[in-house]
């Protein structure tokens, strides 16, 4: 190539190397040969020979369970939870060779293949059939069978002869086996019948839904009171989850209070409800429930007051990442991404003061598009004004060819954030 200009990027475009020009080069023909040589240099190498106290661990572990799902889920997130990550040097077997089991259970910590491999052996102890798998976590892989590759994981062969990644890596405390932040990813089994290069499926965006439904009332002072509660599953309820599973319980009161100092300074948490143990994130999906008090949440006015709907109004934006995403862009030569994909669904009712009435008038939206779905309504049912809204954010890596119907449904969504103006 001559007379190259400098790549041009575009905000939340994929990784440059899934879009700028690039060489790539391998001496091995085919990924078959890769996936049998990736196989070879960690069985010569015993890196996942059994260790006596880690089969008792294992045995400890799946003692009870019935079905392989149970055993392979419990095996998972255990090591998730208890290997460490540490990305030092661990002396002699780097690059891609994984460090063994007695190594790996002894230190309880390392990098991904070192947690990998962790798996891949506490599987095999408890009578699976597992092996390590290359990946590259960010952009995708392509079809030249060159190593670029910068992530471990494992696979596991389920009695149906198929092959199931898991990546302990990436699922501390959190309710899936395989990150759904790395969905639409490409990935090499080392696996002695060898393999071609595969691809990480999208995962629907109902695993990852994040709801909150809230009941409010506003007096003619301004003050709003109610009470809402959030709900969450897969990525959502972990990143809901994080400051009961990383964070000291000493904070826990603070954090949930900051979600309501994010929505107005004047939040008063009265109480929050949320369960006997939300450390135990594989009992069910989380669940928190808030009272609280706003005094001077809507602006007044001679015969007017001045609000934004509660559940559109900063709460809880750190799951929400697409609203990260400039959709002010109105046209994409690239791909595009958002950390995964999401089912957001939001509904208030707002109890109004006596004798007002909603100004706004009511509106419904719906539409629906490769890239995200999308309905809404607004509207006054007696005294309250009732907010209903579903976005349905599809995959975790789309198409320039997306960008129409995510940006449009996006947009949407966030028009029902708007001010709300009732008039006495």
């Amino acid at each position: 190539m001559e007379d190259m200009m400098p790549f041009r990027r575009e905000p939340n475009m994929v990784d440059l190397f899934d879009a700028a020009p690039k060489l790539m080069m391998s001496s091995t023909p085919h990924w078959k040969e890769k996936s049998l040589w990736f196989n070879k240099v960690n069985e010569d190498y015993g890196s996942f020979a059994p260790l006596p106290e880690a089969q008792k661990k294992v045995d400890e572990l799946i003692k009870g369970k019935k079905t392989e799902m149970e055993k392979i889920a419990v095996l998972t997130h255990w090591v998730a939870d208890n290997i460490r990550y540490a990305g030092i040097s661990m002396g002699k077997g780097e690059g891609y060779t994984l460090h063994n089991t007695k190594m790996n259970y002894t230190d309880r910590c390392g990098v991904c293949k070192d947690i990998a491999g962790t798996l891949v052996s506490f599987l095999r102890m408890a009578g699976f059939e597992a092996y390590p798998a290359m990946t590259m976590a960010g952009s995708r892989v392509e079809s030249i069978p060159a190593d670029h590759f910068n992530h471990c994981v494992a696979v596991v062969k389920l009695a149906d002869g198929t092959y199931m990644p898991l990546d302990p890596t990436w699922v501390p405390f959190c309710r899936e086996l395989w990150s759904s932040a790395e969905q639409q990813q490409n990935y090499l089994p080392g696996v002695p019948e060898g393999s071609d290069l595969c691809l990480t499926p999208v995962s629907a965006p109902e695993n990852h839904y994040v709801r909150i439904k809230a009941d409010n009332r506003l007096d003619a002072n301004g003050t709003l009171r109610g009470t809402f509660t959030i709900q969450a599953e897969g990525q959502s309820d972990s990143n809901i989850r994080s400051i009961f599973t990383r964070g000291f319980q000493s904070q826990w009161r603070a954090t949930m209070e900051r979600q309501l100092l994010a929505v107005s300074p004047k939040a008063r948490l009265l109480s929050v409800d949320y369960g006997k143990n939300p450390k135990n994130y594989q009992a069910a999906p989380i669940q928190i429930t808030f009272r609280y008090e706003i005094p001077d949440y809507a602006m007044k006015g001679e015969k007017e007051m001045l609000f934004k709907p509660l559940v559109m109004n900063n709460l809880y934006s750190q799951v929400r990442s697409y609203l990260r995403i400039n959709t002010e862009v109105k046209e994409r030569k690239y791909g595009f991404k958002d950390a995964c994909s999401r089912l957001v669904e939001l509904d208030e009712t707002i109890q109004l003061p006596s004798g007002y009435t909603l100004i706004n008038e009511s509106k419904e939206d719906a539409m629906q598009g490769t890239g995200a779905d999308f309905t809404g309504s607004l509207l006054q049912k007696g005294n309250r004004v009732v907010l209903h809204n579903r976005l349905v954010l599809k995959k975790r890596v789309y198409e320039a060819s997306d960008w129409d119907s995510f940006r449009k449904a996006v947009e949407a969504h966030k028009a029902y954030g708007d001010y709300l103006v009732i008039k006495k």
